[in-house]
């Protein structure tokens, strides 16, 4: 009976680790034809091919999705970034838009943006959405160089969200959580605020009072552990549409690019 749950919890914990590819192959090749990245590659990783878009040249600016996102998420940034004389990167990462893999953890994601960060950093900023917000601070934690730093909706906690999973599915949250650590997966080691508190770069973090997929009292605590970073709260803007509220983006990017508000 024990063996059933296991196999049972394992199994959850597969599904909870694969994220849905929101483009088809179809939509991806039209995208790349209405898109306004220049080049199109990808890098060998332990990790298989992981796809990346750029555009722009100078000093390189990351752009990092979240979970379930492709590079396209962020592509309101593009072209000011271009303008600006920047260079845009953007990776799809693992099991995520056209690059390899099926299942990820935050800490698969986090060693994805390292490795792009070896090929094509150091980055003078960095901009990540949801999921991407922790794995870029884990890279930055873990060596990798971004002068400035905007988040946009980072989740609170990885545990928290597996024990929100389980009362969601109606099972036990510790018996979940052990079933993560047996698959190697340390859940209760990623929290936002911790990894946020052993960073001193210049940090924007951007969150709507009405997400409901993070909440904003995430990135409340988030901005409060980051020492000298900057909340910016707005609201009606959901966990997706704040991509692409052109009062946002242009508000991330005076951040990253150092450029005095308007007044």
């Amino acid at each position: 009976m024990q063996s059933k749950i296991d196999s049972s919890l394992d199994s959850m914990v597969t599904d909870i680790l694969t994220p849905k590819r929101r483009i088809s192959e179809p939509r991806l090749s039209e995208a790349r034809a209405n898109s306004p990245w220049t080049e199109c590659g990808s890098l060998a990783t332990a990790y298989g091919e992981i796809a990346y878009w750029s555009a722009g040249t100078g000093s390189p600016v990351l752009l990092v999705h979240g979970w379930e996102g492709t590079h396209a998420d962020l592509e309101a940034c593009v072209a000011p970034l271009v303008a600006s004389g920047r260079r845009a990167v953007a990776p799809d990462l693992r099991a995520h838009g056209e690059s390899d893999g099926t299942t990820a953890s935050l800490y698969d994601l986090a060693e994805n943006v390292r490795e792009i960060g070896a090929h094509f950093g150091p980055f003078e900023g960095a901009i990540a959405h949801s999921a991407g917000s922790p794995a870029v601070a884990m890279a930055i934690a873990g060596g990798m160089v971004a002068r400035r730093v905007a988040l946009i909706a980072p989740p609170l906690n990885y545990e928290r969200f597996v024990r929100d999973v389980a009362r969601a599915l109606d099972i036990e949250g510790d018996a979940l959580v052990a079933a993560f650590l047996a698959r190697g997966v340390d859940v209760t080691r990623l929290d936002m605020p911790r990894t946020a508190a052993e960073l001193d770069v210049p940090a924007l973090i951007v969150h709507s009072a009405d997400d409901r997929v993070t909440a904003c009292e995430g990135g409340q605590a988030v901005a409060k552990a980051w020492r000298g970073s900057t909340f910016r709260g707005v609201d009606g803007l959901g966990h997706r549409r704040i991509l692409r509220d052109p009062e946002t983006i242009a508000a991330i990017l005076r951040f990253i690019l150092d450029q005095p508000s308007p007044p």
